[in-house]
């Protein structure tokens, strides 16, 4: 029985015997930072409470209700503790059922009353002091009055079995009183049944405010440093690009949550309405407005622009030139396909003897290729230059550390074909995001590309978890050597985005006079980009 919903990396069991309740923690196999490593997790993590069975579980509003077992006892004791990882039970402090404050660590021997209240509530957390389930335990106030020999018996023997002090915290969520109120409970079980009532209603008073968990309203949300929006039953927090989104505090809450997955939270909106909210953070990357070049993106528009040369037997000079091939607008870059040209001579008489076609590219990571020569040539040392094929991507760093995990992308770009006459690499555009995990597993996957001009235009791109529908990883496109498509489960580590006047240019092709057909792409085919926005 889950007792935290939409929670990739703790989940809470509810185990219920006749000698007692059991609550049982513990990591999946697809978790998403695990609180301990998954070879030392064979025994479960378990608080024993002594005396009392469940009469029902609500899971929706995590509430569970028990009673004494053949007898009523003015206490529950917490028999055992088993933590096998490193987390932590608190009772709390408060009624706040979505952030509560954190009252006394949970420890064997500890005394809960039961005498003058009907509920306490328990708040696990993780490694990182997350908040990762509160649940409210209440039950029944007895309707007779009791003995006080009884009464005294059992708190007796509850105080004497706590090791770190009996007395719990007093809160307005019943978490735990000192077991001296419920001696002094039991001397008013042997008056008058009039005095009896009395207490009963003000305890019933007391569990009714217990019961109403503290909501926080959706317009008094606000994060340091970002933006909070709230979108349907979506709350959406945005950070800056290298926040860590697993230990975001949320204001008011007290507590920070890990957001990189959607976390259900019960919020209050402008008419006094609670619901469930998927609460998520996420980032945008740096320069994606593209209204001028930002170093977190590479392109080997540089390289284009930058003359190479190289000798051979101390007589023939040979000279790469091309042009740049990413221009600023002023509010948005462009990408073009450019030729690369290869001459030689002796001074400054050089004759152009081959032609080879790049396309442009502007994609997140690094490129090492410094002049013409790396475009034309990515692995010319010396001797003749090859006419043969150039894959520059060999010199592309590809991707950015990245853990947030969008569901789509959207960007506002247009394109000019230029047709080439090859049947087995044609002219088209290319615009990719990819999110990978550890190990070069692609967690998730979106792409598209043109093969007809288009106006300016805002396109919007699902990612596909654990899917690969556009072929990246098959195709023959500019992507890291050794990837393989994961489940869609993974943490993601790094983000891959690539955006290509010419989808197979990466390749530059060509060679010697009539060797056009070969060009991967069309001549002055270009991208413009305008604004580029991850969705989540």
């Amino acid at each position: 029985m889950k007792f935290v919903k939409n929670l990739k990396n703790l989940w809470v069991v509810a185990v219920f015997a006749a000698s007692g309740i059991c609550l049982w923690t513990g990591c999946s196999e697809s978790t998403e930072k695990p609180l301990f490593p998954q070879d030392e997790i064979a025994e479960a993590m378990e608080v024993k409470l002594s005396g009392w069975t469940v009469e029902s579980v609500d899971e929706s509003a995590r509430v569970i209700r028990v009673k004494p077992g053949k007898s009523w006892q003015d206490s529950l004791v917490i028999d055992s503790i088993q933590l096998p990882g490193c987390s932590a039970l608190y009772l709390t402090a408060d009624s706040d059922m979505v952030d509560p404050e954190l009252g006394e660590k949970l420890v064997p021997g500890m005394v809960i009353s039961t005498a003058d209240t009907n509920a306490f509530s328990v708040v696990a957390l993780d490694s990182y002091n997350r908040i990762v389930g509160v649940w409210l335990v209440t039950w029944d106030l007895p309707k007779t009055p009791k003995s006080s020999e009884s009464t005294a018996g059992s708190s007796s023997t509850a105080k004497s079995a706590s090791s770190e002090g009996a007395s719990s915290s007093d809160s307005s969520a019943g978490s735990s009183s000192d077991s001296s109120s419920g001696e002094s409970g039991s001397s008013g079980g042997s008056s008058e049944s009039t005095d009896d009532s009395s207490s009963s209603e003000g305890a019933t008073s007391s569990s009714s405010e217990a019961a109403q968990p503290q909501v926080v309203k959706l317009a008094d949300l606000s994060v340091e440093g970002g933006t909070v929006t709230v979108e349907g039953s979506k709350v959406y927090v945005e950070m800056p690009y290298d926040t860590d989104l697993s230990n975001i505090q949320l204001v008011p809450l007290d507590t920070a949550n890990n957001l990189i997955r959607p976390v259900e939270m019960s919020f209050e909106d402008a008419d006094g309405n609670v619901g469930t909210y998927s609460v998520v953070a996420g980032v945008q990357l740096p320069g994606s407005d593209f209204s001028t070049r930002n170093d977190f993106w590479a392109t080997t528009s540089d390289a284009m622009a930058t003359e190479g040369r190289a000798t051979v037997a101390y007589v023939t000079n040979y000279r790469f030139k091309a042009e740049e091939n990413l221009s600023e607008n002023g509010e948005s870059l462009s990408l073009s396909s450019k030729i690369v040209t290869c001459g030689w001579g002796v001074s400054n008489a050089i004759i152009d003897g081959s032609w080879k076609l790049a396309g442009g590219f502007y994609f997140v990571g690094a490129y090492s290729g410094s002049d013409a020569k790396n475009i034309y040539d990515v692995d010319y040392s010396s001797g003749t230059p090859s006419t043969d094929e150039s894959n520059i991507a060999k010199d592309m760093v590809f991707g950015k550390p990245f853990t947030a995990r969008p569901t789509a992308f959207t960007v506002k770009y247009s394109y000019t074909h230029e047709a080439n006459s090859s049947s087995d690499y044609p002219q088209k555009s290319l615009v990719y995001v990819m999110l990978v995990g550890e190990g070069g597993k692609v967690v998730a996957t979106g792409a598209f590309s043109d093969d007809a001009s288009t106006d300016m235009i805002e396109r919007n791109v699902q990612l596909s978890y654990g899917e690969d529908p556009f072929g990246l990883l098959s195709d023959g496109y500019a992507v890291v050597e050794g990837l393989a498509l994961g489940t869609g489960t993974e943490d993601v580590v790094a983000i891959h985005v690539m955006f290509a006047s010419s989808a197979y240019a990466h390749v530059v092709a060509g060679g010697t006079a009539g060797n056009s057909g070969k060009y991967r792409g069309g001549e002055n085919s270009s991208l413009t980009l305008d604004d580029f926005k991850l969705i989540y």
